[in-house]
């Protein structure tokens, strides 16, 4: 097979017996094509390979661009989530903190309410007290002695008392509760008589009379629901 121009003579070498001989080539010489159609057909494969690997690449280039797009936008998602998850928890943090405050501070209040009905309670029942068992001429030391502990009985009475009383048992009652007063005014006294809390066992009792002014110290006990006078100075 000869592929040359053609119109041209030119010499070769049988393949058979080796005898040179020359060639007179026609103008066309079967199916083989020129030089510049066979540089066309070389050209046009050559472009449609290039423009076949441009789309190859063309598409990989999109393919690499629209992955890392696609994992920008879960990592952004996912970024976005932890950021609003971390907000969250902080603004429950905040929440409960808040709430564990203000639950301290009705408890605080309720607690501080408690003790002010408390003491409320026992400046009444020392008024009481004091209005009919001491700030009266029919006052009984012994009915009304049932309201002191032991120890404030024995303090007042004397420990060898044995819950006995006599004759002296008043001077001795009103010698603790009472005033200084030589003749003691009950009416005065209790129109004036006041009686406020010291702290959560002591009060103090106002006992005026005259424009003269004296006070006792009282001491209260709790013991089984009741209400009893411990101490007074």
């Amino acid at each position: 097979m000869i592929t040359a121009e053609g119109n041209e003579t030119m010499r070769c070498n049988c393949p058979y017996c080796g005898q040179s001989l020359f060639v007179n080539l026609p103008m066309q010489v079967g199916s083989v094509l020129p030089s510049s159609q066979q540089d066309n057909s070389y050209q046009e494969r050559s472009n449609g390979q290039g423009s076949g690997l441009k789309v190859l690449l063309t598409v990989l280039i999109v393919l690499v661009l629209g992955g890392l797009a696609v994992f920008g936008y879960v990592y952004w998602e996912n970024e976005q989530e932890a950021a609003q998850f971390e907000l969250e928890a902080r603004r429950k943090a905040h929440a409960d903190s808040l709430m564990q405050v203000r639950a301290q501070i009705e408890a605080q209040e309720a607690e501080a309410q408690k003790q002010e009905e408390r003491r409320n309670g026992i400046c009444k029942f020392l008024a009481s007290f004091y209005s009919k068992a001491v700030l009266s001429a029919d006052a009984d030391a012994e009915f009304y002695s049932r309201y002191l502990t032991d120890y404030c009985h024995r303090m007042i009475f004397g420990a060898n008392s044995s819950y006995s009383y006599d004759t002296d048992a008043w001077t001795e009652w009103w010698g603790a509760f009472g005033n200084t007063a030589s003749e003691p005014d009950f009416e005065q006294l209790q129109r004036n008589l006041k009686v406020v809390a010291v702290d959560d066992d002591w009060f103090r009792v106002r006992l005026s009379q005259d424009g003269e002014t004296e006070y006792r110290q009282v001491k209260v006990l709790s013991k089984d629901g009741h209400i009893l006078i411990d101490d007074v100075r």
